[in-house]
């Protein structure tokens, strides 16, 4: 199993939250996609939490009040592949 984030949203769009974090196998994510009528990615790599906001360009956290971006680790493969994807570069 591993952890994804559920988005406020059918699509990874600008002012996108993360609504929860479910654990799933990779086989269930399309199933759950449809059944919540939500997109759903992986949130390990990205450490994404309830509460993260993509603003179509950054994923960011409200630390103390002010949107942070997050720190993202873009030599990580599995980080870039994500990237690609929220950028629609795959």
């Amino acid at each position: 199993m591993e952890k994804y984030a559920v988005l406020s949203a059918a699509s990874v769009t600008p002012n996108c939250l993360v609504e929860n974090v479910i654990a799933l196998d990779a086989g269930q994510v399309a199933e759950m996609e449809v059944a919540l009528g939500k997109a759903i990615i992986p949130a390990g790599e990205l450490g994404l939490q309830i509460g993260d906001l993509y603003n179509g360009a950054n994923w960011t956290r409200n630390v103390d009040g002010v949107q942070t971006v997050l720190p993202l680790d873009v030599d990580d493969p599995a980080v870039e592949a994500m990237l690609a994807i929220l950028e629609g570069r795959a």
